[in-house]
């Protein structure tokens, strides 16, 4: 720009000089008589000026031909056609001036229009209506769409706007208005891609089509992704659980979402023609000055108040404001959160505390908690009154200090090992209160777990268990005496049995008939038996009970010892060790007693061997099995047992019957008695 200047001035100067040269050249032609050369230099500066400067080179060639007007009229002769040639020349240089100057401008005009076309930022593109065909583009236009500006010209609109609702809506327009401003337009590349832009196109005066394009893809991308946060911020504004409102520094609000239209009971749109201070969220005027320092200092203010609805009632809310941009200006963003069911869940808790805690404290040993690694968070007022400590005192398993000294190390080590295993606290341990009194106190807690599982925290409780105790031990105490009584009550039956049976023995000696000898032996035997009960009864600890094996073993023995005469005769022996009561002891030895001497007397008579075999099994269904049975001669043909005409086994049908139990004979070969019975407890 500043080159076409120094160049326009030079030409002006130039164009001076000459003008200036040929005035003196006129004049001295005109004094010279020569009238027909000078004129012709006047074509020189005109054709300078006019093409240089269009628009001052017309009111120079005006300036120019008075000039020469003047000389001629001052300086030449009085000549008709001297005067006559002037004026001709006069209008020659005013009429080559103003078409010079035309076609200068002209000139000018296309060299802009070429500088704009080829420079312009946006594309540019022409047309005729009629074919559609584009007569000329830029590098702009032809590079936004993948080609070169030769290849672009006769390409076809329908090339580059292909599709065919929206080509014919903007040769519509552009036929009803004659121009199209600013219409967003998809262009298609050379590749088929896409691409928007913002269009404007009018007709010229030769019936031309000029059209200027701008990319805006990037700007509809931005546009489209700016739309989408809307809508994604108005979604979240909107579903939010908590009120949100908009507002200024000043509390002027500018939105407000539904929960605050909910909770206020005004519309949405009268919340934004409202104040804060409307619903007294809003601090009081001496402190609102503070509160709006703290939100500019911070950028955040929390804080609990009372929110004011439509029909004047309160809510407890807690109010959460940060400083945001809004519109491109700083805002504040209020989040209220409605407290009533936190304040109702709180006052019920409080409430729950404090029953808890007076329960705790009418309860005289009271209630513990600890925290998850077992150190003492609470304990009973009551507790604490009672060791004379402060909970304080009492952390870190201080209050074990008031165990018995045996007591401590082992109370603190199993108290270690249940918080690490989290299993359940069953403890007794001995206390000193702050009197001296021994207290004996039972312990019991349990671990509490979050949702996840893991322990939080144990909760227990004491027990005074002190009246237990000695109640116990006055029990124990009776319990023992009468053991030693009850004792002495079988050891006395038992020598009172032994002495039947030594009259017995005595009157065999007075007697001559082996048969009655018989009879008091079988008598004998049987008191034997009865005695043998007691005796095992007093002998073990469990007093009504006695073992099954060991009392069965003792009486073959000494059946073994009074029948068998012949050492080849053997007793096979299968005996559960199980205790047996003694209301079914007796009954059962007795029919031992009698089964064995029968199959010792008689089975193996004319025989020099025999077996015999005796077992005793505790069932699942809790019931007795006891079998005897040997490979004797076996039970005389037609024997009815339960017709038998001997005492013996008269003695063995009873007792079964009086026990429970039910029994079945078999044989031959030998003989086998079966005997199920149930468990009494």
């Amino acid at each position: 720009m500043r080159e076409i200047s120094r160049m326009n001035l030079a030409i002006f100067l130039i164009t001076a000089v000459i003008t200036f040269a040929i005035v003196l050249t006129t004049i001295f032609s005109l004094k010279s008589g020569i009238y027909d050369i000078f004129p012709y230099f006047y074509i020189i500066p005109v054709i300078l000026i006019a093409y240089s400067n269009p628009r001052l080179g017309v009111y120079f060639t005006i300036v120019l031909g008075w000039i020469y007007l003047s000389l001629v009229y001052l300086y030449g002769p009085f000549d008709i056609r001297l005067y006559a040639t002037s004026s001709a020349w006069f209008y020659i240089f005013i009429t080559l001036g103003v078409v010079i100057s035309a076609f200068s401008n002209e000139i000018a005009k296309e060299r802009k229009f070429r500088d704009i076309f080829l420079n312009s930022q946006a594309g540019i593109f022409t047309f005729r209506p009629g074919d559609q065909l584009i007569r000329v583009a830029n590098t702009q236009v032809a590079s936004l769409l993948g080609y070169t500006p030769e290849e672009m010209q006769n390409l076809h609109i329908a090339d580059i706007i292909p599709d065919t609702e929206e080509m014919s809506g903007f040769f519509q327009k552009l036929e009803n208005e004659g121009k199209i401003s600013d219409a967003e337009v998809t262009l298609q590349k050379k590749d088929g891609s896409r691409v928007w832009v913002l269009i404007t196109a009018s007709r010229t005066s030769g019936d031309q089509v000029i059209c200027s394009a701008v990319d805006i893809t990037e700007r509809k991308r931005i546009k489209d992704e700016l739309r989408y946060t809307e809508i994604h911020y108005r979604a979240l504004f909107d579903s939010a659980g908590d009120a949100i409102i908009i507002h200024d520094f000043e509390g002027n609000i500018f939105e407000a979402n539904a929960i605050a239209s909910e909770q206020s009971g005004y519309s949405r749109q009268e919340l934004e023609q409202m104040h804060l201070s409307d619903l007294d969220i809003l601090p009081a005027r001496e402190a609102a000055g503070t509160w709006v320092q703290e939100i500019r200092k911070k950028g955040i203010s929390i804080r609990e108040t009372l929110l004011k609805t439509r029909e004047g009632a309160t809510i407890p809310v807690e109010i959460s404001s940060k400083v945001i941009e809004y519109y491109r200006s700083p805002a504040v963003i209020t989040i209220i959160r409605d407290l009533r069911a936190r304040k109702e869940a709180e006052n019920a808790l409080r409430e729950s505390e404090r029953r808890y805690r007076m329960i705790g404290d009418l309860i005289p040993f009271g209630v513990w908690i600890t925290d998850a690694g077992g150190t003492l968070t609470y304990a009973s007022q009551s507790f604490l009154d009672l060791i004379g400590m402060t909970l304080d005192e009492c952390r870190r398993n201080g209050w074990m200090k008031k165990l018995p000294v045996e007591q401590r190390e082992s109370t603190r080590n199993d108290w270690k090992q249940c918080v690490e295993t989290g299993c359940f606290w069953d403890y007794e341990y001995r206390i000193v209160d702050r009197q001296g009194t021994e207290h004996f106190i039972l312990s019991r807690g349990a671990p509490m777990r979050d949702a996840s599982g893991r322990i939080v925290s144990w909760v227990g409780i004491h027990f005074d268990i002190s009246q237990r105790r000695r109640y116990e031990n006055r029990l124990e105490a009776s319990l023992r005496e009468k053991e030693v009584i009850i004792k002495e009550v079988h050891h006395r039956v038992k020598n009172n049995m032994q002495v039947i049976s030594g009259f017995l023995q005595l009157q065999t000696n007075y007697l001559t008939d082996q048969e009655s000898i018989e009879k008091l032996e079988e008598c004998q035997m049987r008191v034997k038996t009865m005695a043998l009960v007691h005796e095992k009864l007093y002998q073990s600890k469990y007093l009504g009970f006695i073992n099954t094996r060991d009392y069965i073993q003792s009486l073959i023995s000494d059946l073994m010892n009074s029948y068998l005469l012949r050492s080849d005769i053997s007793i096979e022996q299968d005996i559960d060790d199980v205790n047996i009561n003694l209301d079914t002891a007796i009954p059962c030895g007795l029919i031992l007693n009698e089964l064995l001497t029968n199959a010792l007397k008689y089975a193996f008579n004319g025989r020099e061997s025999g077996t015999i075999s005796v077992s005793l099994h505790l069932n699942p269904d809790h019931r007795f099995s006891l079998d005897i049975s040997d490979d004797g001669v076996g039970l005389p043909p037609g024997l009815d047992i339960a017709q038998a005409p001997t005492l013996g086994l008269q003695l063995v049908t009873v007792l079964v019957r009086q026990i429970g139990g039910e029994m079945q004979v078999g044989g031959p070969p030998g003989t086998s008695f079966h005997i199920s019975f149930p468990e009494k407890f």
